[in-house]
């Protein structure tokens, strides 16, 4: 079946080159001359036009944007979930090569903002309460980490975006 509208589009195409060869045996020769020297000049204009774009690469050319780590200014809490001293709040992980190590951890902030990483998790109950496995970052730091690194959101806790 496929080969059979496989052929039958090979036949179609066919016909329209054999017509527009035609059509194109019949012009004089001055105008051959022509048609082929424009079509020439074209062509390779684009050729080059594309050779320079790509000798010359632009800044921000497509407009991908990665996602970046939202703070507690950005996450939506509601008023039913009181959160404790000791309960942290998930914001994402962050994971990709720095100097040719594999790093990976999670975030998560407090109720007064402060930034904790978290490279063991476990992932119980009480995985996003402060321990010892939690550090305490500074923004700066999560900003040297935001360079290299891909950040993935978390998908609760109601993360606006």
């Amino acid at each position: 079946m496929i080969w059979n509208m496989v052929g039958k589009c090979r036949v179609v195409i066919d016909r329209r080159v054999s017509r527009a060869n035609e059509s194109f045996n019949r012009l004089p020769v001055g105008s051959k001359k022509m048609l082929l020297l424009v079509f020439g000049i074209v062509i390779s204009g684009i050729s080059v036009l594309l050779i320079i774009q790509a000798l010359h690469p632009q800044e921000n050319r497509a407009a991908f944007r990665p996602d970046k780590v939202s703070m507690p200014h950005d996450i939506f809490m509601k008023d039913e979930l009181a959160v404790s001293e000791h309960q942290l709040i998930p914001v994402g992980k962050m994971k990709g090569e720095i100097y040719g190590e594999f790093e990976s951890f999670y975030v998560a902030v407090d109720s007064k903002g402060s930034i904790y990483i978290n490279r063991d998790i476990d992932f119980s109950a009480k995985a996003y309460e402060k321990s010892e496995s939690w550090q305490q970052i500074t923004r700066e730091k999560l900003n040297e980490y935001e360079k290299d690194l891909h950040f993935i959101p978390a998908k609760s806790k109601g993360i606006r975006r």
